[in-house]
């Protein structure tokens, strides 16, 4: 690195006499710059040297005082910093001298000045010298040297001579006149401006691997994030030249990306547009760091549109070909493949079934049981996201797939693959296709000598394609394989607790039952062994779950659809109960099912439909009721209850006794819906009501032992009064 040729042999024990050297002019300040350059490229020497201040300080003042007079001498203090900077014990030293900020303007400076040159060479308009203030000059005076001549003026011309002859490339290329220059001029500026820029190139390569060193303390790294470092590092990145310095800088930006901030600063600078050439250089080194790079970028939603829109998503798909890039290839293709906009682009050329078809060649049993990351696993995450598009999901089924997918994932019984198979399974066109495997998917239910994760998968996969539909006669599958006493085994609360059950296989139990439901006889078969009454134990368990209650609901439309089943749970079950409670639920989605059930309920000649009338008619005008109640504690309980006598009863008087039955205050007072544990959501769709009010809203899934027979203890009340006052008068003793 050092410029100057046939330096003699650094000592350490003649260090002070280097130091006698930086006091000099600049010829001589070169030479003692590359003669404490070699003393600190030898890490046996620098815990000498970071113990000697006079050095230290001689060197942090000539770069800041003399580094635009000489590149040479800039590129010797800078890389003898580096030598510090390689150990975290040093990296004070650097701090304490301020030197990594120096070097930031050092780079911001040159960068600029190379602009300057460039424009100047190819006889465009020249550049504005850049505006960079002076550096501070430092505070510690240079010690005045008697001249060997005994005469100052005779030092003082010297100094001018050497000057003069310093950065004459520099000077050159700057004074260079607009008008028309001969060929050979244009020539001789062209070679000096490559001279400068390799010169230029190991001063920035020096300094940026310094900065990159002292960036592992956070602290530092923010500062540098304030001078704006990715700025500089963007910048200097559009040298392609020279390839060491091009690795360094994408290196560089890799670890600062890791930073939202960082990140913000790349992003506002078109990072991914400037990068993208990069994936074509033949250094493998620089293509695998900018794929780094390209990875941490992945994170942002944004940028991650940006790649596919500039058409770099081919080039990642060509990398998974290649042994030195796949890893990577692969974790940024899992991360375009989570928007569902970017699967279908997977389809336009053969990508999905090579991916498909890799994966099976690399399924194997020690792919599988590492507990690190493999790029099988990768690759097999990649699939799984895939298989949601229904266009891919039918490459990756065709042509045979299918069957060796679930042959490997058989053998292994790993969990991961069967998701994979699970979710091909969700596909209309890919159905028909699982026929023949229904057997073997219901047998690796009931065996129990399979991990609980694979059985999850296989029971999802079960309740996509067990439908009639699908000309599979469900109930003889049921029947065969002897499904029913499985599922009521995952259904029984007590045996759940027992065998520590999972959340998610209950739940798969629950759909499980959902499914089978829409079948007759299976749906007869599971009340029988008892899957009612589980499903309402574990209801009142799992109420904060909105999947599990949406499911279990879903289950109970099920078996409500065929008349003996719907007779058993309303006659057997507190299912009912349940579904008056859910029908003013904060979920949308739940309401509407609970509506469906209670429509059906309604429907039948039974005791619930009444019951079911007025618990509607009560949820439609709970926020009625609610506004009435406010208006009437606001003013003393005489306004609200004037307004609403004069609205029912047609001008009735200011007493209360005037007033309707239903109409009281006792009864607005005493009314659950406005009471204290009030659980009704304002945000029913049948409600007309266009307030936005929230009055004692909450969740409706928290009774403490779910609702009882004693909720609706005045049956004989309800069917004698159903058409008088008395029914409203007595609602408090109803709902006690």
């Amino acid at each position: 690195m050092s410029p100057v040729e046939s330096v003699p042999v650094a000592v350490l024990n003649c260090v002070d006499d280097y130091v006698e050297l930086l006091y000099d002019d600049i010829p001589e300040k070169i030479k003692g710059s590359a003669l404490i350059l070699q003393l600190a490229r030898n890490p046996d020497n620098l815990i000498e040297l970071a113990r000697n201040e006079a050095l230290l300080s001689a060197l942090s003042r000539v770069l800041r005082e003399e580094w635009k007079r000489s590149i040479e001498l800039s590129t010797n203090i800078v890389y003898t910093f580096f030598c510090f900077s390689t150990y975290n014990e040093f990296h004070q030293v650097i701090i304490q001298y301020k030197i990594g900020s120096l070097c930031m303007d050092v780079i911001d400076y040159e960068l600029k000045r190379y602009d300057q040159w460039k424009e100047k060479v190819e006889g465009k308009k020249q550049l504005l010298t850049p505006d960079k203030s002076e550096l501070p000059k430092s505070r510690i005076p240079e010690p005045k040297r008697r001249p060997k001549s005994g005469t100052w003026a005779v030092a003082d011309v010297n100094l001018q001579k050497s000057r003069s002859l310093v950065s004459s490339y520099h000077e050159d290329l700057c004074n260079a006149s607009d008008e028309c220059l001969s060929k050979n001029d244009e020539e001789q500026l062209k070679r000096k401006l490559k001279t400068l820029s390799k010169r230029q190139e190991q001063l920035l390569r020096v300094a940026f691997y310094m900065l990159l060193n002292i960036a592992e303390n956070v602290k530092v790294e923010e500062k540098m994030h304030k001078k704006d470092i990715v700025g500089l590092l963007i910048g200097a990145m559009e040298r392609h030249s020279n390839m060491d310095l091009l690795i360094l800088i994408v290196s560089f930006l890799q670890k600062l990306s890791i930073f939202v901030e960082n990140k913000n600063s790349m992003a506002s600078r078109g990072i991914v547009e400037k990068i993208a050439p990069l994936l074509d250089s033949p250094n493998a080194d620089l293509v695998n760091v900018t794929l780094k790079l390209l990875f941490n970028l992945t994170f942002d939603t944004k940028l991650r549109n940006k790649m596919i829109k500039i058409g770099l998503l081919p080039k990642f798909i060509q990398f998974t070909s290649d042994d030195k890039h796949i890893n990577l290839a692969m974790k940024i293709l899992y991360h375009l493949s989570m928007d569902d906009r970017v699967k279908l682009l997977f389809t336009q050329s053969d990508c999905v079934k090579l991916l498909t078809d890799m994966l099976l060649l690399n399924v194997n049993s020690d792919a599988f049981g590492t507990s690190t990351a493999s790029t099988t696993d990768v690759l097999l995450a990649l699939c799984v996201n895939l298989a949601w598009c229904d266009r891919a999901a039918h490459q990756m089924a065709a042509e045979g797939r299918l069957r060796e997918l679930l042959a490997r994932a058989f053998r292994y019984k790993n969990a991961m693959l069967m998701t994979l198979v699970r979710n091909l399974s969700n596909h209309s066109q890919n159905k028909p296709l699982f026929v023949e495997f229904v057997g073997d998917i219901a047998a690796a239910v009931t065996s129990g000598d399979v991990p609980e994760e694979f059985v999850i998968e296989c029971i999802g996969t079960l309740s996509n394609i067990l439908h009639a539909d699908n000309n599979i006669d469900v109930y003889a599958v049921v029947e065969r394989y002897n499904l029913i006493p499985c599922i009521m085994k995952i259904l029984d609360p007590e045996g759940a607790e027992e065998r520590s059950w999972s959340a998610e296989l209950v739940l798969e139990g629950v759909v499980a039952c959902g499914t089978l439901g829409a079948e007759e006889r299976c749906a007869s078969a599971l009340l029988r062994a008892g899957a009612g009454r589980a499903l309402v134990a574990l209801l009142r368990q799992r109420q904060a779950d909105d999947d599990h209650v949406l499911q279990t609901v879903f289950a109970f439309r099920q078996m409500l659809s065929h008349p003996r089943a719907a007779d058993y749970l309303l006659t057997r079950t507190e299912a009912p109960a349940y579904l008056i409670d859910l029908m003013q639920d904060k979920n949308v989605e739940i309401r509407k099912m609970c509506d469906s059930c209670l429509d059906i309920i309604s429907q039948m000649q039974n005791e619930w439909a009444a019951r079911i009338k007025v618990e509607r008619f009560r949820c439609h005008n709970g926020q009625w009721l609610s506004v009435v109640e406010t208006l009437g504690a606001e003013n003393g309980g005489g306004v609200g209850a004037g307004v609403a006598g004069g609205a029912a009863g047609g001008g009735g008087g200011d007493s209360a006794d005037d007033l309707p039955p239903y109409l009281s205050a006792e009864y607005l007072t005493t009314h659950r819906l406005t009471t204290s544990d009030s659980q009704i959501s304002l945000n029913d769709d049948s409600d007309s009501f266009s307030g936005e009010m929230d009055i004692n809203s909450s969740n409706n899934r928290n009774p403490a032992d779910g609702p009882t027979n004693e909720m609706f203890g005045a049956e004989s009340l309800i069917t004698k009064a159903a058409d008088n006052d008395a029914l409203f008068t007595n609602d408090v003793n109803i709902y006690a």
